[in-house]
């Protein structure tokens, strides 16, 4: 459950919102949860299949190459509809933090460990935000270690400039058929 807390916000906002704009962190608008461990051994052929970093292609969810283990699983690390999935740690930094939302599955899927769930009802906007170079620099500057991660405390404090839900469908909107063109011209280009 969303906390409603205002975490992070004691540093200078970046730039102002328009009005009926808010800033908020993340943890207020939605909750994360980390993904499942599992060891070779609970790997199995036909168990429940678990999400990783490989499972996310060109922002959308790719089942090419699944992992399906037999453990128990908490009912928090199970998949849900429009959830959005990140990669939250890899060795690589560019990996860390693509995302992509959660298709309607028919039989339940987990995530893995290095995998966080994001559940928010604003999904189809934070889904953007979450892709954003404004969101990729809370974790960016936040990394130091050879592990480039993005930890759940990261997540939950996150400011994000959140407009009024006819706004954000606009904006998702905007954003889709921008996208929508630009996959015309590169597939006519080749």
């Amino acid at each position: 459950m969303p906390d409603g807390k205002l975490h992070y916000l004691d540093e200078e906002l970046p730039f102002e919102l328009p009005e009926e704009w808010e800033w908020c962190n993340l943890s207020m608008i939605g909750t994360t949860n980390i993904g499942l461990t599992y060891r070779p051994t609970d790997i199995v052929p036909n168990g429940v299949k678990v999400l990783r970093s490989c499972n996310i292609v060109n922002d959308q969810i790719d089942l090419s190459d699944l992992v399906c283990v037999q453990t128990t699983i908490r009912e928090n690390q199970f998949a849900q509809k429009n959830d959005i999935l990140i990669c939250a740690r890899n060795g690589s930094k560019a990996l860390v933090g693509k995302c992509a939302l959660i298709p309607d599955f028919e039989e339940p899927a987990s995530f893995g460990a290095f995998m966080a769930i994001y559940r928010t009802e604003y999904y189809e906007y934070i889904v953007h935000f979450l892709r954003s170079s404004f969101f990729r620099r809370v974790f960016d500057d936040s990394n130091s270690t050879a592990i480039n991660q993005l930890t759940q405390d990261m997540l939950k404090r996150a400011i994000v400039p959140l407009p009024p839900l006819a706004e954000q469908y606009r904006i998702v909107k905007a954003i889709n058929a921008m996208t929508a063109t630009l996959d015309q011209i590169e597939k006519s280009l080749s």
